[in-house]
């Protein structure tokens, strides 16, 4: 019997340990963490030849460590027959290999993936397995920040358009017209600062929709609300896609002023505010999300969810935007 003869027997009808958690993007030290106590934990109360999924859950993408084959049988036949070619019949062995791979979550991303020794090794010498093992998550870490980077900068090259177009259409207004349609007077010397904003705000609605777009089709479907937060997994994903859609907010001001004057002192005061901020965000979607429960007559709006938690949010960031810089 090869070795995927024995995984096949051995996967079939048998559970899967698995564990997962969300990496921030600004603190590596606690992912880092995270992962090596997970890890740990499964080799103190797993075999090494236990079926297992780790997934590290990212702004834009996923992380799993896993023996090689587990998703694809396909996979381990390849590698294999491989290494038989390249060491011959004599090498054969028990040893699962470990993978890591990398799923960025973005239209034309393609999945990496990378063998780090064996399960076996793992649990022979954590601690020379592991600084192997978050070598490659650490650099998947930094090319899904690379992912997240670049979205920003294509969503702020739009709002250059999107600013243009409101500051043409506001100048073609008189000062009547301008405190009719916005309802406070606005100045032609504040068209350019309030055009930004205007534009800003665009950009920011697109990542909102764009987060609820998500949750309506992968998470809700037909189903109700009450049926996503009762099933752990749909829940954890809905408040992981909230995690996600404050760093795109967040991250979306960070890399539009970063090269601006004082920029490197602005970019660390938003750090700064970042840690109360997410706090609120949280404690908001979780109470938003309570009160959607005890409503039972009527069927949650996403969009209106969504931009209730993320607008005001974008809003105190420009505001604070405008205060460093005045």
């Amino acid at each position: 019997m090869d070795i995927q003869e024995k995984l096949a027997a051995k996967y079939d009808n048998i559970a899967i340990y698995t564990a997962g958690f969300y990496a921030d993007p600004e603190d590596e030290l606690g992912t880092r963490s995270k992962l090596s106590e997970t890890l740990k934990s499964f080799t103190m109360n797993q075999h090494a030849d236990t079926p297992f999924s780790l997934q590290i859950m990212t702004t834009n993408g996923e992380i799993n460590v896993m023996p090689l084959g587990l998703l694809s049988l396909d996979e381990l036949k390849a590698y294999e027959t491989k290494r038989r070619e390249e060491a011959g019949l004599s090498a054969d062995d028990d040893s699962i290999p470990l993978v890591v791979q990398f799923a960025p979550h973005t239209e034309k991303g393609q999945v990496q993936k990378q063998i780090v020794d064996s399960t076996q090794a793992l649990f022979a010498d954590f601690n020379a397995q592991f600084a192997k093992i978050w070598a490659v998550v650490k650099a998947d870490l930094q090319v899904n920040q690379n992912l997240l980077v670049t979205m920003e900068r294509d969503l702020i090259a739009d709002s250059v358009d999107v600013q243009s177009e409101y500051q043409n259409n506001f100048k073609m207004m008189d000062a009547a017209t301008r405190k009719s349609k916005l309802g406070f007077e606005l100045a032609d010397e504040d068209l350019g600062h309030f055009s930004a904003y205007m534009a800003d705000m665009h950009e920011i609605q697109a990542i909102v929709l764009s987060a609820a777009a998500f949750v309506k089709h992968e998470l809700l479907g037909d189903d109700l609300f009450a049926q996503v937060m009762n099933d752990k997994v749909s829940r954890n994903t809905l408040f992981w896609v909230l995690d996600n859609t404050f760093y795109e907010t967040l991250y979306y001001f960070i890399e539009k002023n970063r090269e601006t004057t004082n920029g490197d002192k602005l970019v660390k005061h938003l750090h700064h505010q970042k840690k109360l901020l997410i706090i609120n965000m949280r404690n908001d979607a979780y109470q938003r999300a309570q009160a959607a429960l005890d409503d039972t007559t009527t069927r949650i709006d996403m969009d209106k969810y969504f931009s209730d938690i993320f607008v005001p949010i974008a809003e105190q960031l420009a505001r604070e935007v405008d205060q460093f810089q005045d």
